[in-house]
């Protein structure tokens, strides 16, 4: 018997939605299985596993260097010179030094080592340094500074002056000032310099700004230097002479703005009238016609104390909860009264 198959053309047949779905769920987990089995690429070390310190200090009068990486440390090396040659993956480096501390004098303890920080993205040879000395009892700090290797005889990189002994009121820049404040203004009515501002003082860019009133309509800012227009200014060019008190560590200073303002110079008016009958009326004069505008009391931190004077790097390290190596020996602090300071040191972390 045989039998004739005849094909309809007009009729077509495919999956069903249902079909369809089970194919997709057989595939879904196929691939969920695989997953687990598909090997992973492996990724690198994670920069924080980069980040380390290098310290560079003195003690017992060797110096010496270590490099921690990690909780990994190199251990203490005795070295004539410290050498840090930064790794190639640091992202960025942070050179900290701390100069020498003076030792104390008299009743005062030294002043600390000066502390400064330079920020790196690149280095393009290692650092070589050695840091300051301390001072003996009565003796300044010395410098600590960081070159690089290939130019050891220019700019350091960073440098740190050592701290000062016995520091006088004479050897003090804008950068000591504690405390600045105006303890009294001036108004006259010949030149009507009656405005009822009162004149305000502050620490910037390394001078003493004063914002006051000039005039009725008038406001000015002056900016002092400090040695310059305070301290070695002549004697002959004051009308009143700014007063130096060691014993509270202040400067009190008379402005004379209108002598200044108009050029007036005192120096040669004092040397032709200084021995003659009119001398004390030209003075007199100046005061009258030229006003004070306002006397600043300038109040200054000179480290004076009857014990040892923490450096900032010493706080710092602190701040990091550093209590082992460097930290043992307190770099760069200032020494009790008539005890000798720590010595400099340097301190880079990546």
């Amino acid at each position: 018997m045989v039998i004739k198959l005849t094909l309809n053309r007009e009729k077509k047949a495919g999956f069903s939605l249902f079909e369809a779905c089970v194919v997709m769920l057989v595939v879904s987990i196929f691939m969920a299985v695989s997953a687990t089995v598909i090997p992973r690429r492996n990724k690198p070390k994670a920069e924080a596993d980069g980040h380390g310190r290098f310290e560079c200090y003195y003690k017992g009068g060797q110096l010496y260097q270590t490099l921690f990486q990690g909780t990994s440390s190199s251990g203490l090396q005795a070295v004539s010179e410290c050498r840090f040659n930064p790794p190639i993956y640091a992202k960025y480096i942070v050179v900290n030094v701390v100069g020498g501390g003076a030792g104390g004098s008299g009743g005062n303890g030294g002043e600390p080592g000066k502390f400064y920080s330079s920020f790196h993205t690149s280095a393009r040879s290692a650092f070589v340094m050695k840091p300051g000395k301390g001072g003996r009892a009565g003796q300044n700090g010395t410098a600590t500074s960081v070159y690089y290797e290939d130019d050891r005889g220019g700019d350091p990189i960073v440098s740190a002056e050592g701290g000062l002994s016995n520091r006088e009121l004479r050897d003090v820049t804008a950068k000591d000032v504690k405390q600045c404040a105006i303890t009294e203004g001036t108004s006259s009515s010949t030149n009507n310099i009656a405005c009822g501002s009162i004149p305000l003082c502050e620490v910037w860019d390394d001078k003493i700004k004063v914002n006051y009133c000039f005039s009725a309509s008038t406001y000015k800012s002056k900016y002092l230097d400090v040695q310059a227009d305070i301290i070695d200014r002549p004697s002959a060019a004051w009308l009143n002479p700014p007063v130096l008190n060691e014993g509270n560590a202040t400067i009190t200073y008379y402005d004379q703005g209108l002598l200044d303002e108009y050029n007036v110079d005192l120096i040669v008016y004092k040397e032709v009238y200084k021995d003659s009958a009119y001398y004390n009326a030209v003075m007199e004069s100046f005061r009258t016609n030229y006003p004070i505008l306002f006397t600043m009391v300038l109040t200054f931190d000179l480290h004076r104390s009857n014990t040892v004077t923490p450096s900032l790097l010493v706080n710092y390290l602190d701040g990091m909860g550093i209590s082992t190596g460097i930290a043992e020996v307190n770099p760069g602090q200032g020494g009790a009264p008539g005890g000798a300071g720590s010595d400099g040191a340097v301190f880079i972390t990546w």
